[in-house]
């Protein structure tokens, strides 16, 4: 465990290398950033064939090294093949993205890749300081990423809300750290668990409520959700869906480690916790979603809602629960970053804010712009949980998940919110379908790029809608992973 083995850590290094590449080049090719894109779809792909190496060698058994520092299993590395997905079908979508909003300063492509170098940290550790530096990693990352459109005041606005938000989560986190380290001894999960085995005393419970909570930031459930909304407008479209997508996704793995791999042994303690704030999350965000004219803004507390539904399967029957949650992440990162992709398509931006996000904007588009009217249709139709799509099986798995945790109340609350979130979902396709435009503007021709990122995220909606077999046998062999 002592031994530092660099196979290990070879994604890491594969994302922050060519992320450092791609920042050397930049003033090479100040007039042709696509060239920069292309370099970080190389990074990514090559990324993607360490994965692979590194999943045949963990199929068995847990790789560790750096005295703990470093975990290997199949549970981090299944989540950071959803991550390289997400950032591969972000940067190729943002290549015509960027230039037409004039944000083809550079700087994008390599805070893409260094984003998700810190967030493979996170997943690829049981030992909080690691979870730390990736968290921060990440985070200044993407507190750059959603300033990126420097012209718009909006987008200036929610980076420094996103900023000063995001340094007072981590308060919490680094405080809570402290708190646990004085505790146990020791910030790795397996020694917290130890020390919670022989009651580590109050010290140790106020530390976990203190992680906990500034966990709960990231992940943007209610009550501590307030900066979602407004960083999910401000930021750049393709930034957003980035976003939204891979932030839950690498939030959710480390929450998962925390709890059921430290505390998994004292679940009644946080479980009454986790299941209110789940059916506040559920709740709040549907509601305040029913009056969201803006699409930025409705998908934000979308988001925040889907982030209720995740939680419920945190207090199930780990085999179950875990399981569910990650394939509901696979689902949700496609979904995601397709309706984003299709926003970012037909929106444009100015100094004084965006155009085409509007319910407004989107009347009539099903006719005028029928594949952009269709492909936001059947996101959004996966978003609610309709079937043949991958959202309705997301949402069986974890309902049932629920049942048979005997979390009766959570499944109803559940299914209910779920009920409600069809009616603004629909209020979108009906506007699209059912309006007249009152306006000839017609949104701009979607580039070649964009098209197969809205195609290959339809596709795997579609795929784990009709046929999830595959990822439900492979996700369910993953919960056993887990500390």
């Amino acid at each position: 465990m002592g031994d530092f083995q660099i196979l290990h850590v070879y994604p890491v290094i594969s994302l922050t290398a060519f992320g450092l590449l791609t920042l050397l080049t930049v003033p090479f090719f100040r007039g042709n950033t696509r060239i920069l894109g292309v370099m970080s779809l190389v990074g990514l792909g090559t990324t993607g064939v360490l994965l692979r190496t590194l999943w045949m060698h963990s199929r068995s058994d847990a790789l560790e090294s750096a005295f703990g520092m470093v975990r290997i299993d199949s549970f981090g590395l299944y989540l950071s093949f959803v991550l390289l997905i997400v950032g591969f079908l972000t940067v190729l979508a943002s290549m015509t993205f960027i230039e037409r909003e004039e944000a083809d300063h550079g700087e994008f492509y390599p805070l893409v890749l260094f984003c998700l170098a810190g967030m493979f940290l996170m997943l690829h550790t049981s030992h909080l300081m690691m979870v730390l530096i990736g968290l921060e990693v990440f985070s200044l990352s993407l507190y750059v990423l959603t300033g990126l459109t420097r012209n718009r005041k909006k987008s200036i606005e929610s980076a420094l809300k996103y900023f000063l938000l995001g340094a007072f989560s981590s308060g919490f986190i680094v405080y809570g750290m402290a708190l646990l380290y004085g505790a146990a001894g020791s910030l790795d999960m397996q020694r917290i668990a130890s020390a919670a085995a022989a009651d580590g005393g109050s010290m140790l419970w106020i530390g976990m409520g203190l992680v906990l909570v500034g966990l709960a930031f990231k992940i943007a459930v209610v009550p501590f959700h307030q900066w979602v909304p407004d960083v999910y407008e401000g930021a750049p479209t393709n930034v957003t869906g980035f976003m939204a997508a891979a932030t839950k996704t690498a939030a959710f793995a480390v929450l998962l480690r925390f709890l059921l791999g430290a505390f998994g042994d004292h679940s009644e303690i946080w479980e009454p916790l986790i299941q209110w704030l789940a059916v506040l999350t559920m709740t709040v965000a549907n509601i305040i979603a029913l009056t969201q004219t803006n699409l930025k803004r409705l998908l934000a507390f979308s988001s925040v809602a889907h982030a209720g539904y995740l939680l419920i399967a945190v207090v199930c029957r780990p085999d179950e629960g875990v399981s569910a949650i990650l394939f509901y992440l696979t689902v949700y990162a496609f979904m995601t970053v397709g309706a984003f992709a299709v926003l970012a398509a037909a929106g444009r931006g100015d100094t004084e804010g965006e155009r085409g996000y509007t319910l407004h904007d989107w009347a009539g588009m099903g006719w005028k712009r029928p594949m952009l009217g269709l492909a936001l249709m059947f996101f959004l139709l996966s978003l609610a949980g309709i079937p043949p799509t991958g959202g309705f099986i997301g949402k069986y798995v974890i309902f049932q998940a629920a049942i048979h945790s005997k979390q009766y109340l959570l499944a109803v609350i559940g299914v209910l919110n779920a009920a409600v979130s069809v009616y603004y979902y629909l209020r979108v396709i009906v506007a699209m379908y059912m309006r007249e435009s009152e306006t000839d503007e017609l949104p701009l021709p979607v580039s070649p790029a964009t098209a197969v990122v809205m195609t290959v995220a339809a596709a795997g909606v579609l795929v784990l809608g009709l046929a999830p077999d595959r990822i439900l046998a492979i996700v369910q062999d993953l919960a056993g992973a887990l500390i």
